[in-house]
Formats: C-alpha cells, sequence, structure tokens
C-alpha cells in the first residue's frame, strides 16, 4: 500500500486539505500525519492538548498509529528511519528542504496552488 504524510497544524488543520487527505484514504492511500508537536502536552510552557488533531484524525479515519509527532526534531530524521513514505505534504519550507536533501521522500510545500497536482502525479492519480 502506498503511504503518504501530512503535517497537521497550518497543513491538515485546513478543510481543504482535509478534503484531499479523505480522497487519498478512498484511493486506498495509507495516510499517516507526522507533526513537530511533543507527544506529552505537558511539555509545553503553557496549557495545551491534542484534541484539535485527534478530531481531524477520527473525522478522516486516520488511526492513533498513523499519528507520529516528533517532538520538536526535524522531520527528515523520521523519514530517515521510516523511509517508505512517497511523499509529505507541509506549510515549513525548512522541514520541506532538509526532507528533500536528506531522505528519499519527497517534501511538498502545502501553500503552492499546485500540491494536489504534485502529489497525485507522485501517487500515478489523475491529475486533472
Amino acid at each position: 500500500m502506498k503511504k503518504v504524510s501530512f503535517d497537521f497544524d497550518d497543513t491538515l488543520s485546513f478543510s481543504s486539505v482535509q478534503e484531499y487527505a479523505k480522497y487519498l484514504i478512498d484511493q486506498n492511500i495509507e495516510v499517516h500525519i507526522v507533526t513537530s508537536r511533543y507527544e506529552d502536552p505537558s511539555k509545553y510552557p503553557f496549557p495545551c492538548n491534542h484534541n484539535d488533531l485527534f478530531e481531524v484524525s477520527k473525522k478522516l479515519g486516520i488511526p492513533n498509529e498513523h499519528i507520529h509527532f516528533t517532538d520538536f526534531v526535524s522531520k527528515d530524521c523520521f523519514f530517515l528511519h521510516f523511509k517508505d513514505f512517497i511523499w509529505h505534504l507541509d506549510d515549513n519550507y525548512s522541514e520541506l528542504f532538509l526532507i528533500n536533501e536528506n531522505t528519499n521522500t519527497k517534501g511538498i510545500w502545502s501553500l503552492d496552488g499546485n500540491y494536489k497536482y504534485n502529489c497525485n502525479k507522485l501517487l500515478g492519480l489523475n491529475t486533472e
């Protein structure tokens, strides 16, 4: 099964990106969330929880084991260890640069108006 991943904050947190993730799930693509957030919300210096993230993942049908917290370690480290992801969609250009520079996973910028086209092309899906 083909695997892809989405950043959460300012990427999968947007309804338009959620619709795209749901489309991919319906196409039998395995969707993951890879977020820089701390897994343990008590590590933040302010009150925090992951309710927003888990609400979206539940709505889309993304299982909890497909949610990965990097604890603010660069995401390229995650993709160096987990090499079977085709692409990762993110709004953070620095993260994408490191992913593209250091891993075989293709980092795609979520703020590019052509991101769906680029993602679908890598998956071999309809690009029209």
